[in-house]
């Protein structure tokens, strides 16, 4: 007798795994969801996004999106303004919680600060909630490294870096979160010109050296580069371009609304990152922004294309995801006292289509300083 089992095809008994199911779309979830994810997506990533479907494309463009992306950014404008080098006050913009409206007011910092480095106005840069000052002033380079830490209001002194830089004519920069300070260097004899500090291990290394000495101190980073905005051009540094040339140079150019193209050669007075986005104001052309793609600069405007009547910046920064412009406009006087009123725009930004396009949430006076004051830093740091 055969043993039926035996007989029986081997095949019949062969387990096989379950197919796998099918992936999840990301339109299937709800739009809180994605909502959520959009809020943490650099804004620089949203024309490619819109582009995947007529419904990513309506939460990219939603209010509520803007409102989380606000919800998510949260940091404190730091402002620091002087007379000299002995009067020197931190202020802080915050919202006021006595009135049924939001308003700003700049108030004295909950956490006292101490008078920056008396190498007055060096390269200053953030990381984390950390204030760092590189250099020293106006013809007075140094190789000094100052660390203010904004959670306890204590500033360290840091290891130096290898030849003095002047504040004025050094570009900084962070990408991958380390500082990148490029030129500034006086002495010609010099050949050290990229310096790269690690705040972690709180060590400087040597990045190499490129075709230039004095550079405009009006710097930053975006998308892991660090952009130079000079008379006339604008320049890149690439520390990742292992083949080509880290630095290239570029002659600055300016885009239309109607599409055409031209050289410009504006003096450049204040620059800022907000949400992975350069900024600059200029002296004619006013509130611009930077197009990485067309490396192009476009004129700031609203959604329906008018200007945005921001006239004059004395100071600007990332507040809480939006960009805030501070300045100095009409004086009052009491006795022998005159006063300068400080006036801040606080913008939304927005996509809409291949272009960044603001709002002005808010504009109001927040505050008062003396005549003979003057901004010296203004600041974005990480609560």
């Amino acid at each position: 007798m055969s043993n039926s089992i035996a007989d029986e095809s081997p095949e019949k008994y062969t387990t096989h795994p379950p197919p796998h199911p099918p992936p999840s779309s990301f339109s299937s979830l709800p739009d809180e969801i994605v909502l959520s994810c959009l809020a943490r997506v650099p804004r620089s990533y949203h024309l490619s996004l819109s582009w995947v479907s007529k419904h990513l494309r309506a939460l990219v463009r939603s209010p509520e999106l803007n409102s989380l992306r606000s919800n998510l950014h949260k940091s404190s404008l730091h402002l620091c303004v002087e007379e000299n080098e002995s009067n020197v006050q931190w202020l802080t913009l915050r919202p006021t919680e006595e009135t049924e409206t939001t308003e700003y007011r700049l108030v004295p910092n909950p956490t006292p600060f101490p008078s920056p480095p008396k190498n007055g106005s060096s390269s200053t840069v953030v990381v984390g909630s950390k204030i760092f000052f590189i250099g020293g002033g106006y013809r007075r380079p140094s190789t000094d490294l100052w660390i203010l830490d904004t959670r306890s209001g204590n500033m360290t002194q840091g290891p130096s870096m290898s030849v003095h830089r002047d504040g004025e004519g050094a570009a900084v920069g962070v990408i991958d979160g380390k500082i990148y300070v490029i030129g500034g260097v006086w002495f010609q004899e010099e050949e050290i010109q990229v310096e790269v500090f690690d705040p972690k291990s709180e060590t400087w290394e040597l990045a190499g050296v490129e075709n230039m000495r004095m550079v405009s101190r009006c710097s930053a980073s975006v998308e892991g580069k660090v952009y130079m905005v000079e008379y006339k051009k604008t320049s890149v540094y690439n520390p990742r371009d292992g083949e080509g040339e880290r630095m290239v140079h570029m002659v600055r150019h300016r885009l239309w609304k109607d599409g055409s193209k031209d050289k410009f050669t504006d003096k450049v007075h204040r620059m800022c990152v907000v949400d992975d986005v350069l900024f600059a104001f200029f002296e004619g052309s006013g509130l611009m922004c930077f197009d990485t793609k067309l490396n192009v600069w476009r004129r700031l405007l609203g959604r329906d294309g008018k200007e945005l009547f921001i006239f004059h910046a004395d100071a600007m920064a990332e507040c809480d995801g939006k960009l805030a412009v501070l300045y100095m406009w009409g004086e009052s006087k009491v006795g022998d006292d005159v006063t300068m009123t400080v006036r801040c725009k606080l913008v939304s930004l927005h996509r809409s289509g291949d272009r960044i396009c603001g709002t002005i949430d808010w504009s109001g006076v927040v505050g008062e300083v003396p005549y003979s004051f003057s901004f010296l830093h203004c600041l974005a740091v990480s609560d």
